[in-house]
């Protein structure tokens, strides 16, 4: 790590910018409306400087540093009515799209797009038309799920795979429209087993065909349910759970017995073939939640529910490897949602609808949030040089770090990230002012910052990022703070 005795006037300028961070953290207003859109433009400050400001919510949220970012809920549409923050949750969904969704606590809510096929190259989407771009424009940076279980026939939205695809392609380029900040969400499957990785390759080829370039995807999505894949059309009194998916005509996939459904060993490879599958088509650099699992018999009882909830958030919290996200330490899974809050249909349910109470596994689920401590880590993944218009690149060059937040809750700051013209710990001098990140969300979560940096040497450089220079703020690892590329600039 970086010592104080890098100089006095070097202190200084973090000093000042500290106090400039901590003035706008106190008292907000327009000037943090307008930096904000400026980063949102990739406008730049002062000698190059870099700031990232995100909403002023973090001032008055006595739950923020307590909602944990990977954890997250199945819930209904009065989520309000319910003690969620007892849960530690730090996002849900409910399986629709609002413009004013309800956040209790401040917790994050996945914004969705329902769809149905309406013939063979046709479909229908709620919400649509105004409506959308009405919800799109008054939640600014929200996460969009396109779909829910579209593999799943009648009972959820049953797409045929290139009909999914056209309805992704036109849904995503309209939201990207009306909010470039918008992370979009392929709609979930109901379980990553191979038939239904194979629906998947086949939207993946029916888009490369009809729009001539790979599916966009900022995060890919599943459900982990544990079901029987039995075609209605073939064995009609035997085809509960699944069914097999839609465009897919064959007699069945994987047959799943109910005492199957808390098969720990089948659910972890699950992910790990999902997490395969995601690397092998080029999708190995982008989050994978899950936004439903769990058990949704009522018959197993309430140990066995439990034991199974504790089994799989022990798994998510820790399963990592060479095909996980780079950005979060390599984990397979950044997110998850145990299904249900309060849907008493199914097993595993949290409250009582009727009187709000915790049922036991409830009770358990807090018991496991509660006894986990906050983690807070900061780390540059990605560094990369961009032109700056008006000038050659041997009179200025635009350095941009990839700054990731690996904890479980939001690191509120401000953190401070430095560039530096070699290794800082062998003399290398610092590039341009620090850039400010005030607050980033957790679970892999990241942000860009930038510095000019005017008359860079001609040639190959190696340039550094570090972030948090002077420890000042608390983090799980302070091993991975520095990062080193190198660049190179000719006329």
């Amino acid at each position: 790590m970086i010592q104080r005795v890098l100089g006095g006037w070097r202190d200084f300028r973090w000093v000042a910018g500290l106090l400039a961070a901590l003035v706008v953290l106190l008292f907000g207003g327009e000037a943090w409306a307008r930096d904000a859109r400026d980063t949102a433009s990739g406008a730049t400050g002062p000698a190059g400087t870099h700031r990232v400001y995100l909403p002023l919510v973090v001032r008055d949220d006595p739950m923020r540093t307590q909602r944990l970012c990977r954890f997250g809920i199945g819930a209904p549409w009065d989520i309000v009515r319910y003690p969620v923050n007892d849960l530690r949750i730090g996002w849900y969904t409910n399986w629709g799209s609002t413009p004013r969704p309800d956040r209790p606590g401040g917790i994050e809510y996945l914004q969705m797009v329902r769809l149905g096929q309406t013939g063979p190259d046709s479909y229908t989407s709620v919400p649509q038309g105004n409506d959308l771009l009405g919800t799109v424009s008054a939640n600014p940076g929200a996460l969009w799920i396109i779909g829910n279980e579209p593999d799943r026939r009648k009972w959820q939205d049953s797409l045929e795979p290139g009909v999914y695809a056209h309805a992704y392609h036109d849904l995503y380029y309209q939201i990207k429209a009306a909010d470039p900040t918008a992370r979009i969400a392929a709609g979930s499957i109901v379980q990553p087993t191979p038939i239904r990785r194979q629906y998947l390759d086949m939207v993946l080829s029916s888009y490369q065909s009809r729009y001539g370039q790979a599916m966009p995807v900022d995060v890919w999505n599943i459900h982990a349910f544990i079901l029987n894949e039995v075609s209605c059309n073939y064995f009609p009194k035997d085809c509960w759970g699944a069914d097999v998916p839609p465009g897919i005509d064959v007699p069945e996939g994987m047959r799943y017995s109910i005492e199957d459904s808390d098969n720990l060993a089948i659910f972890k490879q699950f992910i790990v073939d999902f997490r395969q599958w995601m690397a092998d088509r080029g999708y190995k650099e982008r989050p994978l939640i899950i936004t439903e699992y769990g058990l949704l018999y009522q018959y197993f009882p309430p140990t066995r529910v439990n034991a199974y909830m504790n089994a799989t958030f022990d798994y998510l919290s820790t399963a990592a490897g060479s095909t996980g996200y780079s950005a979060d330490k390599g984990r397979l899974v950044q997110a998850w949602a145990w299904y249900s809050l309060a849907d008493q249909s199914f097993g595993g349910w949290l409250y009582d609808p009727q009187t709000l109470l915790r049922s036991v596994h409830g009770d358990n689920f807090v018991a496991y949030t509660s006894a986990l401590a906050p983690v807070v880590n900061l780390a540059p993944v990605k560094i990369r040089t961009e032109p700056v218009a008006g000038y050659r690149p041997d009179q200025q060059v635009r350095l941009v770090a990839q700054v990731s937040s690996t904890g479980n809750i939001t690191m509120y700051g401000p953190s401070l990230i430095r560039f530096y013209a070699g290794d800082p710990a062998q003399g290398g001098m610092p590039i341009g002012n620090d850039a400010v990140v005030l607050a980033l969300n957790g679970c892999g979560n990241t942000t860009d910052v930038a510095v000019i940096w005017n008359n860079p040497p001609m040639g190959a450089s190696t340039v550094w990022a570090v972030v948090d220079p002077f420890n000042t703020t608390a983090e799980s690892d302070e091993t991975d703070n520095r990062l080193s590329a190198v660049v190179s600039v000719s006329p």
